[in-house]
């Protein structure tokens, strides 16, 4: 299962973000993101919306398992899925 902890560190690693870099953006101390990403704590509301944007920002999507993805990887995942009609 993918949790909070796992999606928060995935993204980052998308986004080439350090700590330093994630905090500032999320507008939170490394200490905050260091407790979110080990599990610790998980992020208030506002920080979710906070990471949606983000994400939407970058073009990050999800896959069904909720692991963050570049969109395109998202769109190609589905496409692969999807059956192809008989001609």
């Amino acid at each position: 299962m993918i949790d909070d902890a796992m999606r928060i560190r995935v993204l980052r690693a998308l986004l080439g973000a350090t700590r330093r870099d994630m905090s500032a953006r999320l507008e939170i101390s490394q200490v905050t993101l260091t407790s979110w990403e080990s599990g610790r704590t998980s992020p208030a509301r506002k920080h979710r919306d906070a990471l949606s944007r983000l994400c939407q920002q970058h073009g990050i999507g999800f896959l069904p398992s909720g692991m963050p993805v570049p969109f395109h990887d998202c769109l190609q995942f589905k496409s692969e899925k999807e059956e192809i009609p008989d001609a």
